[in-house]
């Protein structure tokens, strides 16, 4: 899975092309996770995922002692042949499959995610220092005197992103977005630096956050935190009483973060209330930037942008890693306005170096399928919405106007879900027609350079046009490496994804035998996929003839907490299969632990144009 092969192709009767492979071009990686056996006077790894057969173990590294059963990592050393099996060395355990971080660490390194920096790379992180002199920031403009702060989840691990925003009088303000400037301290050519482009991007798990720099820079120098001197890259933007920017300026900063505060907090702000330790300038300045929000988010909307409500789900977890239940988060207006500002940041920036015509990664997400669109348009007319129109010349609007018509539907969930799954995915590339969620011509990746590397190359970028230098990003072609990053970006959200499906299994295991209600998602041949009322969870229910949104009663029939599979069946239908974990004697209807927490939901599209992300709050720049 991932490998780049060629392949002889021929037109098929409806139009798509089929074929055969013939080469295997390149490798996706060279390791591979499973379970290790001993096979007669041998050991062998199996695949943890897909058909493959089990390569041949050739040896084990120095200090790896083989254990059946366990999760083992195999460096593969041949590649399977029509005539003979993969083979290679083990050089990991990483445990028992019932241990669910030995689960989650496979799921990790299947993905070629490794959480352990060469010493190298740690070693030249730290030689940094802990604290900034002040000869470092002599040459930049100092903004101590203005109130900045971070906005942030209350479990956010880092902070790389702060806000200010100024009155000028007339109706005028100027927002400032104030950014870790991750590009002082990883040089291209480095160490470092050819970590963070393997990595390519942070990957958040519920257990865990595997950062793309090392802790130095991303748990301590790059990372925000109050009352501290922090180099920081910053955008100013002036914008009128009718949210229109009319003026952009780009500088190399240095600022102090005057408070870190939540979003709970901000939003108790915005609805009058007080929070503790906060400075007059800054209350004032945060009363203003709830007006600024409303006003941005009208203007973006106005142009045809996207306003997803998908719910946004927790695990929560206990100090070992192991899930306690899952929780709905709520979405508060202080969500939306950090999100506006880092949108609007993102697009001045790419708006400038479009302008001055240096190379640069877009962000880019192209114009719906027609086909997709005609799906999606035939499956919310069954839901009973009016959505024929979104197949039109004005894509945008008719999903927009859909989107309104869900906002009170009873499968509001659904139908969102619906409309994310017929958008194309996101990617980074040096050639764009423009952001279509988004509704914007320039757009890209400038908020989040600690954690994902395309936003790294935009802050070498924006320092080569500020010293009025040509930028070749050392030389690295950038479509290949809008190519890396868009796929280790899709490997980081695959790994998340998995991580949340294996940690819900693993509550609801506990659950084998109990009803619950559910609505169906999505149909496939063998049956539907059904959502399980509010837990996030989806089940495979093996019963053909259903349609999306169906309302079912449904028993947990197995639950696989290696590969985070649920079976359902019909209340009252046959019992499970063998082999999985069964349902207990005298089993009653009961409740999925993690409660509801008002509602929740992410106006930010994950998969299509953003980055996780999870952890960090949603939106975040997409």
């Amino acid at each position: 899975d991932g490998d780049r092969v060629q392949a002889r192709v021929r037109p098929e009767k409806n139009g798509r092309l089929a074929g055969e492979i013939i080469a295997v071009v390149k490798r996706a990686r060279t390791s591979v996770v499973g379970i290790l056996r001993r096979v007669k006077n041998t050991w062998a790894l199996f695949p943890e995922k897909g058909n493959a057969p089990p390569a041949i173990v050739n040896g084990f590294a120095p200090g790896i002692v083989p254990v059946e059963g366990a999760f083992a990592v195999l460096e593969v050393t041949r590649w399977p042949t029509p005539d003979a099996g993969a083979s290679g060395l083990v050089n990991e355990i990483l445990g028992d499959p019932g241990d669910i971080r030995a689960r989650i660490d496979s799921i990790l390194r299947a993905r070629g995610i490794n959480e352990n920096f060469p010493k190298g790379v740690i070693e030249q992180a730290e030689e940094f220092g802990a604290r900034l002199e002040p000869a470092q920031w002599q040459s930049r403009e100092a903004l101590f005197n203005l109130p900045i702060c971070t906005i942030d989840g209350a479990d956010a691990r880092d902070f790389d992103d702060a806000v200010s925003l100024e009155d000028l009088g007339g109706g005028m303000l100027r927002l400032g977005v104030h950014i870790a400037d991750v590009a002082y301290y990883v040089k291209s050519g480095t160490a470092l630096d050819a970590e963070a482009y393997s990595r390519a991007t942070s990957v958040y798990l519920p257990d865990r956050v595997v950062p793309m720099l090392p802790p130095a820079l991303s748990d301590n120098l790059c990372s925000l935190v109050p009352r501290q001197e922090r180099l920081t890259m910053s955008v100013f933007m002036d914008i009128n009483s009718s949210g229109k920017v009319t003026r952009r300026r780009l500088a190399e900063t240095v600022i102090r973060s005057w408070r870190r505060f939540t979003y709970e907090e901000i939003q108790t702000l915005l609805e009058g209330g007080k929070a503790p330790d906060v400075h007059k300038s800054v209350g004032e300045a945060v009363k203003r930037m709830g007006d600024l929000t409303d006003m941005l988010y009208k203007r973006r909307i106005a142009r045809g942008a996207l306003d997803f409500n998908l719910p946004e789900y927790k695990v929560n977890v206990d100090l070992h890693g192991r899930p306690l239940g899952v929780s709905l988060r709520p979405r508060l207006k202080s969500d939306r306005l950090i999100e506006e500002f880092l949108l609007l940041a993102n697009e001045a920036v790419a708006t400038e170096l479009y302008r001055a015509k240096f190379p640069f990664l877009h962000r880019r997400h192209d114009t719906p399928d027609p086909l997709k669109l005609k799906a999606l348009s035939a499956a919310l007319g069954e839901l009973g919405l009016t959505a024929g129109h979104i197949e039109g010349a004005n894509a945008a609007k008719g999903l927009q106007d859909v989107l309104r018509q869900a906002e009170n539907h009873p499968l509001t969930n659904l139908i969102n879900s619906l409309m994310v799954r017929s958008m194309r995915q996101a990617v980074y590339s040096p050639e764009s027609d423009g952001h279509f969620g988004i509704a914007t011509r320039f757009y890209s990746h400038f908020t989040s350079p600690i954690r994902r590397y395309p936003d790294l190359l935009t802050h070498r970028a924006v320092k080569a046009l500020l010293a009025g230098k040509k930028e070749n990003h050392g030389a690295l072609p950038l479509d290949k490496a809008g190519v890396h990053c868009s796929e280790r970006e899709r490997a980081a959200a695959d790994a998340e994804h998995k991580s949340v499906d294996i940690m819900r299994a693993e509550l609801l295991k506990e659950l084998v035998g109990s009803i619950m209600e559910g609505a169906v998602t999505t149909v496939i041949d063998s049956g539907a996929f059904v959502m399980l009322g509010d837990t996030g969870a989806e089940g495979l229910l093996r019963v053909n003839g259903l349609k999306p949104g169906t309302k079912v009663r449904v028993m947990i029939a197995a639950v696989d907490t290696t590969e985070g599979k649920i079976d359902l069946s019909l209340e009252g239908g046959r019992p499970p299969q063998a082999g999985r974990s069964q349902p207990p004697q005298g089993a009653q209807s009961r409740q999925f632990r993690g409660g509801r927490p008002s509602q929740f939901p992410q106006s930010n599209f994950s998969r299509i144009a953003q980055g996780k992300r999870r952890g960090r709050g949603r939106g975040r720049g997409r």
